[in-house]
C-alpha cells in the first residue's frame, strides 16, 4: 500500500491541478532514484548488479525523447521547438545518491567507454514541466548498456501543498536517433 500512496497522491493531485511549474532542486533527491531504482527492479534488473549512475543530470531532452513523452500521452506538437525551449532554461544538478538502498549505485563523473562497455549506466535530466500533461513536471531517465541500446524513462513529479508527490515510472517507446 504504501508503494502506491506516492502515485494515488499524484493522480489526484493532478485532477484539477493548475499549471505545472517544475521544481527548485538544489540537487535531484534520492526518492526520485529509489523509485527508477524499483521500476528496473521490477524490470528484471538484480538487486545485486551494480549500476553506474552519472552524478550530474545529463542534456536527455531532445526532439525524439519529447517525441516519445508525446506518444506515451496521445499527443504530440513540435518536439524540436519543446525541446529547445525547456532545454534553455535546464542547469545541470547533482543527484543525492544514498548507499544501503534496493539499487547498487556507483557514482560516477563521465561514461568510461573501456571501464563501462559492459556496465548498466543511468542518466537523469534536470527537471521540467510535461508539455503534454497539464499539472506534472519530470524528469527522464536512460538506462544503457555501456551507452548502447538504451531504455528510456519518464519520471513523474506533481506539487500539492508544497510537497512534491513522484508518480508511476513510465518506460518510454523511444528510439536513439
Amino acid at each position: 500500500m504504501k508503494k502506491l500512496l506516492p502515485a494515488l497522491f499524484l493522480f489526484a493531485a493532478c485532477a484539477s491541478a493548475p499549471p505545472a511549474r517544475p521544481p527548485q532542486w538544489s540537487e535531484i533527491p534520492a526518492p526520485i532514484l529509489n523509485a527508477l531504482c524499483a521500476k528496473l527492479h521490477s524490470e528484471g534488473v538484480s538487486h545485486e548488479s551494480q549500476i553506474s549512475l552519472l552524478k550530474t543530470t545529463r542534456p536527455l531532452i531532445t526532439a525524439n525523447s519529447i517525441g516519445g513523452l508525446g506518444r506515451a500521452f496521445g499527443k504530440q506538437g513540435d518536439s524540436a521547438m519543446m525541446a529547445d525551449v525547456l532545454n534553455s532554461s535546464l542547469q545541470p544538478l547533482p543527484l543525492a545518491v544514498t548507499q544501503g538502498g534496493n539499487c547498487n549505485w556507483r557514482p560516477v563523473d563521465r561514461i568510461d567507454a573501456r571501464r563501462d562497455h559492459e556496465t548498466l549506466i543511468v542518466e537523469v535530466s534536470a527537471p521540467f514541466v510535461n508539455p503534454f500533461e497539464r499539472g506534472e513536471a519530470g524528469l527522464f531517465a536512460r538506462m544503457s548498456v555501456g551507452g548502447q541500446a538504451p531504455q528510456w524513462y519518464w519520471i513523474p513529479v506533481a506539487e500539492h501543498n508544497g510537497a512534491w508527490a513522484i508518480g508511476m515510472v513510465l518506460p518510454l517507446d523511444l528510439h536513439e536517433e
